[in-house]
């Protein structure tokens, strides 16, 4: 099983995320220097081309797009783990 994952590179370091929204609900148009169609247009060209998911905005961070494989479980249910603090 895979699922996308939004990888941003800036200053040094790496923050992940599950989608381009959630990217943009955590940082501005501005900060990245491209806003949330614009890099959906370029994703989706370079997808077309056949190129790598990867892209570089104005201001320097660089944004890829991947996937990350999970193992599948069988049987086993999340339901009813419960989080302490």
């Amino acid at each position: 099983m895979a699922r996308n994952v939004i990888s941003l590179d800036w200053k040094g370091g790496f923050e992940f995320f599950g989608s381009p929204a959630s990217l943009y609900s955590k940082h501005t148009d501005t900060e990245l220097g491209m806003n949330i169609h614009s890099l959906n247009n370029a994703f989706y060209s370079l997808r077309k081309e056949g190129k790598p998911l990867q892209v570089v905005t104005k201001t320097g961070f660089t944004i890829r797009k991947g996937e990350i494989f999970m193992k599948e479980t069988e049987g086993k249910s999340n339901k009813n783990i419960i989080l302490k603090k």
